[in-house]
């Protein structure tokens, strides 16, 4: 069967539109002016984002150091390539159509290449008179950088933030990253923080110490209500600890652990023991300190109570148990007691 001339022509313009169609594509990504490969580029990394009060005010007065890791060059098109432990890198299919999937892959991928690599620029987040916390790193070479802040705490340790690693071009481009905005090469971006932060736990300290005791009526149980809330007055903790003691100046210690760090508890003897009477306060402030916060900030110590009862002049019997109940993993209760059997 014979092919018209026609239908042949067809056949080309379709060819030919097809084989265009790449280069169209890379155009619309790399529609900007060349890039100047040789000039030097500054880079401002800002705790701005998208976070709550919470987390901006902690990472508003945090230092967070942050490593710049140069992972490719750029050419005066805007494609890049791989330098150092990163030549087998392929950054060849950025554009504006890349995904952020795609761009975390790629982030995760230098990461783990940087093995005993130096950074090639450090700077630490911190806050400036009158401006939010930011990191300016200045004279940088053109090309795709990897930054990757450290992990840090808060001022008072009670959360540990953590950064998630990512990739940003120098100079930036928006039209060409995203697929949309401006279509100018900027050589000098700002540009924001990927943060998570983890609550971390400390411990209260509970000290009973009675006064006078009355042998004959044997050992006295007393009984403590916590209750935790955090900054915004939300309840955050509840538990109910009791203690055991005898023998007139003798202190029971009792130790809570796993309660969230940084808020503030209240602890309030609910039954000071039969024929017995609590001498002073029977609430008491106080805020839960973390581990960390006791192993680098100086003078920090564990949060601790204390408290006095008193014999009444009573002779009623009594003795006090401790239930606990529990939801397991399976959601049922699980109950638990002191009462020795």
């Amino acid at each position: 069967m014979k092919i018209s001339k026609r239908v042949r022509r067809g056949y080309a313009l379709v060819l030919a539109l097809l084989l265009a169609l790449p280069c169209l594509t890379l155009m619309q990504t790399q529609a900007a002016d060349a890039v100047e490969v040789d000039r030097k580029c500054n880079l401002t990394v800002s705790v701005e984002g998208n976070y709550d009060e919470a987390f901006e005010a902690d990472l508003s007065e945090m230092q967070i150091p942050v490593a710049l890791y140069r992972v490719a060059s750029v050419d005066v098109s805007g494609r890049y390539t791989g330098v150092g432990s990163w030549a087998s890198m392929k950054f060849d299919s950025i554009s504006g159509e890349t995904k952020a999937d795609n761009w975390t892959t790629l982030a995760q991928e230098a990461y783990e290449l940087i093995g005993d690599g130096q950074p090639d620029a450090e700077e630490k987040i911190e806050k400036t008179q009158g401006a939010l916390a930011s990191a300016k790193f200045t004279d940088l070479d053109t090309g795709m950088y990897l930054v990757v802040p450290e992990t840090s705490f808060n001022t008072d340790y009670s959360y540990e933030y953590t950064f998630t690693p990512y990739l940003t071009a120098l100079p930036g481009n928006a039209f060409a990253q995203t697929g949309a905005g401006d279509d100018s090469w900027n050589y000098e971006p700002v540009i924001g923080l990927k943060a998570e932060r983890a609550q971390q736990e400390g411990t209260l300290i509970i000290n009973k110490t009675l006064d006078t005791y009355n042998e004959t009526l044997g050992a006295v149980t007393c009984v403590f209500r916590v209750e935790g809330h955090d900054d915004a007055g939300n309840a955050v903790y509840s538990n109910v600890i009791s203690a055991t003691l005898e023998g007139a100046g003798n202190t029971e210690t009792v130790r809570l652990n796993g309660i969230p760090a940084g808020i503030r508890v209240t602890v309030t003897e609910i039954y000071a023991g039969s024929n017995y009477q609590v001498v002073g306060p029977d609430t008491v402030e106080t805020v839960i300190v973390s581990k960390e916060a006791l192993e680098n900030v100086d003078g920090a110590s564990e949060a601790s109570v204390s408290f006095t009862n008193a014999y009444n002049g009573g002779n009623r019997g009594g003795y006090g148990v401790t239930n606990q109940f529990n939801l397991d993993e399976n959601g049922l209760w699980d109950w638990t007691t002191d009462l020795q059997e």
